[in-house]
């Protein structure tokens, strides 16, 4: 079932992270599998084999295909004028050009099963939306990583096992929401640490167990200890609870500082600015204005996008944001807190010498409720003017978005990168002027494209390379002035687009919303 150099870099992986082997990969793979988003697993429409998609959006009956059935040099005829009246006689004159194409392995891979949208990796199993990695299982969202099991959300990581939305981190275990670390293990928000077990919301910690710093000596006596422990379990259970759990099972009440219970003081935002610059990227897409402002639309902008749970900190009642993604909403939500708070928390809550002395796996849960609190945000480098956001970096009047990095004016979406107008995007890299677009690099004026790139002024592409002024076109590429995958005069082209970008106008002017996207054009 799994390659034989999969299977060796798991043991590896154990003997670094536990000192010994557990056992084979296939004995745990349920348990490294509970936590993250499974491979969605359909037929190819063309063969009957095992199609992989990495997301759930695609219709049921919608038809599926391999990356490689794809004949991309097909040849289709123009649609008649009785097929291109409106939006509903073209999809349903190029159903049999309508599918899905699912086990994306692109570049220099090698030995990649049951997965999809996997660039330049060797060695994987069970994963999706990840690059540039060898030595993963069961993972989702990962670039740079090797030697990584049951992970989520991680870059530049190695020897990682059912660790989640972590950057530059080296062997740890159960390690949550950390930059920057190395030989963690049940611990969460650290940065800069290393040598740390059941801690929390630490930057630069050393050779501490439940927030309390330690001699080494004394340090590495009770890993091994807890280290014994949890190797007993896994090899009696095959899975072991994971923090979120130990915490979710917690003794006694929760009890934070006062000092520390202060509402952070909110920053000014200026709405106005992504208001302007929703309005300049509606007039690129449809040559008119919106009448409503952008938060009108947000049912239609946010349908197929990871955005946020709303909550309160425990600490003060402020809002606090949970992103869909990375198992943020897996935290306890009675345990969270503001990114300031935490800060302040973490250097103030410990558990005492008798405590630690004291621990044991089997008993954490008895005092771990005493300092286990969560912060649900990352903020990096230079950020100003951005609304209900969550985990920026380099971002700029951003509204409503999850993941905003490097980017400016993007609202309503998830994981924009070196972008600029991103409204309604779900992981869009090194674009501008977008609406509804998922999963694509270097689009410029597009709308309801889903895994395209290098592409403009196109919309309801699925899949594509370097179209330029195309409409309804699935698993093609360098075409111009296209419908349905079949090239037309320039002058026809624009008078279908017209029609159809003002039968889409008149519906969002009605509803703020609009029946067709990207994800539905194939329902049968």
């Amino acid at each position: 079932m799994f390659d034989p150099l999969l299977s060796k870099a798991w043991k590896d992986a154990c003997r670094v992270l536990f000192g010994q082997e557990i056992g084979e990969l296939q004995d745990y793979s349920d348990w490294l599998a509970e936590m993250v988003d499974a491979p969605i697993v359909k037929k190819s429409s063309i063969s009957g084999k095992e199609v992989i998609h990495s997301r759930a959006d695609y219709s049921d009956s919608a038809r599926s295909i391999s990356l490689e059935e794809i004949d991309i040099g097909k040849k289709f005829n123009p649609l008649s004028i009785n097929e291109i009246k409106d939006i509903d006689s073209i999809i349903e004159a190029i159903q049999d050009r309508i599918f899905y194409t699912g086990n994306i392995i692109l570049g220099n891979s090698k030995e990649v099963q049951k997965s999809s949208n996997i660039n330049d990796s060797f060695y994987i199993y069970n994963t999706t939306l990840s690059g540039n990695s060898k030595y993963m299982a069961f993972c989702t969202l990962a670039r740079l990583d090797s030697y990584g099991f049951g992970g989520n959300a991680f870059s530049q990581c190695d020897f990682c096992i059912k660790c989640h939305e972590l950057t530059r981190v080296k062997r740890s275990f159960e390690l949550w929401m950390s930059q920057d670390c190395s030989d963690c293990y049940y611990s969460h928000g650290l940065k800069n640490s290393s040598n740390c077990f059941f801690c929390f919301n630490l930057d630069n910690a050393r050779y501490t167990i439940g927030n309390l710093q330690l001699p080494p000596d004394k340090y590495a006596e009770l890993k091994t200890k807890l280290i014994s422990e949890i190797v007993d379990e896994l090899k009696r259970e095959k899975r072991i609870p994971s923090l979120t759990e130990i915490v979710r099972d917690c003794d006694g009440e929760i009890r934070l500082p006062s000092s520390n219970s202060k509402v952070a003081v909110k920053q000014p935002v200026d709405q106005k600015k992504i208001d302007g610059e929703f309005v300049k990227t509606f007039e690129i897409l449809f040559k008119k204005r919106p009448s409503k402002n952008i938060d009108e639309y947000a049912s239609w902008l946010s349908r197929h996008v990871r955005g946020f749970e709303r909550c309160k900190s425990a600490a003060s009642g402020s809002d606090v944001f949970l992103a869909r993604y990375g198992n943020y909403c897996d935290l306890p939500k009675n345990r969270l807190l503001t990114l300031d708070e935490a800060k302040g928390i973490g250097q103030t809550l410990k558990l005492t010498a008798e405590d630690v002395n004291c621990i044991s796996f089997k008993n954490i849960g008895k005092n771990l409720g005493k300092i286990a609190f969560f912060n649900t945000d990352i903020q990096d480098g230079q950020n100003a003017n951005n609304f209900e956001c969550t985990i920026t970096i380099d971002a700029f009047n951003c509204h409503r978005s999850v993941c905003s990095v490097y980017s400016k004016f993007c609202a309503y979406s998830f994981w924009p990168r070196s972008s600029q107008h991103i409204f309604g995007g779900d992981t869009v890299f090194d674009s501008a002027f977008c609406i509804n677009s998922y999963n694509s690099v270097n689009l410029q004026r597009c709308m309801e494209m889903d895994g395209c790139n290098s592409c403009s002024d196109s919309y309801f592409c699925h899949n594509c390379e370097n179209l330029q002024n195309s409409m309804f076109c699935f698993n093609t590429k360098n075409k111009r002035y296209a419908i349905g995958n079949a090239e037309l005069e320039r002058e026809s082209y624009a008078k279908i687009k017209e029609g159809i970008l003002e039968q889409i106008y008149q519906e969002l002017e009605k509803s703020g919303k609009s029946k067709y996207d990207i994800f539905s054009l194939g329902e049968t």
